[in-house]
C-alpha cells in the first residue's frame, strides 16, 4: 500500500490516516493482541511516507493504548484492559477506595504507595478549601499501580479544622483507614454532596514521565478536583478535600454520567 491507497480524507494529515488504517485493523481483529505492528521503516515503505510521519502514526496509537513497544524488539497490539474512571458515582455510591474498585473491574490487582504529612496551606490549596493561607492541612501523596504498572499519581489536601482530632484524622490509619472518602467523612457526620473537576490535557513533566513510565508522545490528563460536603441538616457546601490527579491517557478511560437536574 502506498500513500495513494490511504483513505481519501484530505483534511487529515498523513500520519493520522495511517493511524486510522492501523486502528481499523486492530478493531476488526485483522491485527490481534500481541501481533506485531509494522516498524516505522516498514510503514515508510508501505505508505510511501517519511520516517517522521510513520513515527507520529505509531505515537498516536500508543497514546490511545492500542499498541505497546518493547525496546529492541518492536511494537505490538495491546490487550485493551484500560481502567474506567466513572464520575460522579465513583464517589457517591461506594465506600471502598476508588482505585481498588477500578482495578478490580478491569481484572487487575491494585497497589498504592502513599505518604501523609501535616503542612501549612499554600494559596493554591487555601483558595480551593476556602480556608486562610497557612492553616494546617493533611497532605497525602499517592502513586497507584495495577499489576505493577503505574496508573496515576496524585496529591490531596484535607482541612484539619474538620478532620483534626477525629477518627479520620489520618487518611490511612484508624478504623476507617481502608475506606474511601465517602465512608470516611460519613463516619464523622459529613455527607458528600458536590464534586467539581477541572480537566487539563497536557504533556507530562520529565518527572511524571519517569515516575509513571510514560512513553514518548503520550499526554496526561490532570484532574483538579474539589469535593464539598454538608453536615447534619445544613445545606451549606463546605470543601472537605482538594486533589490534583495525573493519569497517563493510554491507561484510562474517563466516563462522565450526567443525570437531568431535578
Amino acid at each position: 500500500m502506498t500513500s495513494n491507497d490511504l483513505p481519501r480524507q484530505k483534511a487529515l494529515p498523513q500520519y493520522m490516516q495511517i493511524a486510522e488504517d492501523l486502528r481499523h485493523k486492530i478493531r476488526e481483529g485483522i491485527l490481534a493482541v500481541d501481533d506485531p505492528i509494522p516498524s516505522a521503516k516498514a510503514l515508510c515503505d508501505q505508505y510511501g511516507v517519511s520516517m517522521i510521519t510513520s513515527k507520529k502514526a505509531l505515537q498516536v496509537l500508543q497514546s490511545e493504548g492500542l499498541v505497546y513497544t518493547i525496546n529492541g524488539k518492536g511494537t505490538y497490539v495491546a490487550q485493551m484492559n484500560v481502567m474506567l474512571r466513572t464520575m460522579p458515582y465513583r464517589h457517591f455510591e461506594q465506600d471502598e477506595r476508588t482505585y481498588v474498585r477500578e482495578a478490580g473491574r478491569a481484572g487487575r490487582t491494585p497497589t498504592a504507595d502513599h505518604h501523609t504529612t501535616v503542612e501549612a496551606a499554600t494559596d493554591w490549596v487555601a483558595q480551593r478549601l476556602d480556608i486562610p493561607t497557612g492553616e494546617d492541612v493533611t497532605k497525602t501523596r499517592y502513586k497507584i499501580s495495577a499489576d505493577g504498572q503505574p496508573m496515576s499519581t496524585s496529591v490531596s489536601w484535607e482541612p484539619r479544622r474538620i478532620t483534626g482530632g477525629t477518627a479520620i484524622e489520618h487518611p490511612h490509619e484508624g478504623p476507617h483507614g481502608t475506606h474511601g472518602l465517602n465512608a470516611r467523612f460519613r463516619a464523622i457526620g459529613w455527607t458528600l454532596s458536590q464534586i467539581e473537576e477541572r480537566l487539563i490535557v497536557r504533556q507530562p513533566t520529565s518527572a511524571e514521565s519517569v515516575e509513571l513510565a510514560i512513553p514518548p508522545g503520550v499526554p496526561v490528563m490532570e484532574i483538579r478536583q474539589t469535593v464539598r460536603a454538608t453536615q447534619g441538616d445544613s445545606d451549606d457546601l463546605v470543601p472537605i478535600e482538594a486533589a490534583d490527579i495525573v493519569f497517563p491517557t493510554d491507561r484510562y478511560e474517563f466516563v462522565y454520567m450526567m443525570d437531568r437536574p431535578k
